[in-house]
């Protein structure tokens, strides 16, 4: 039932905002934050299930749908973020 939830949250969102669209952000649901000692880890999982690791010097709001900007680490396993907005809570 949470998953189907989550999943109908970020396709709202996706349809609902209707400003400019963003090249090469990524939307998604953040979950599993954790503080680090420069910033944060968490989780973004993408409306078609797919789920990726984060970090951020600015702290996401668990469960929050953000459109986020950045590069991936060289071995792919986790995703740098340059800037990061809400767009649904």
């Amino acid at each position: 039932m949470l998953c189907i939830s989550v999943s109908f949250i970020i396709l709202a969102a996706v349809f609902v905002d209707r400003g400019e669209p963003e090249d090469n952000s990524i939307v998604g649901i953040a979950y599993e934050i954790k503080e680090t000692q420069n910033g944060f880890t968490f989780f973004l999982e993408d409306s078609r299930g797919g789920k990726m690791k984060c970090f951020s010097r600015t702290e996401p709001t668990e469960y929050f749908v953000y459109s986020i900007k950045g590069t991936a680490s060289d071995d792919g396993s986790i995703f740098f973020v340059n800037s990061m907005r809400i767009v649904s809570e």
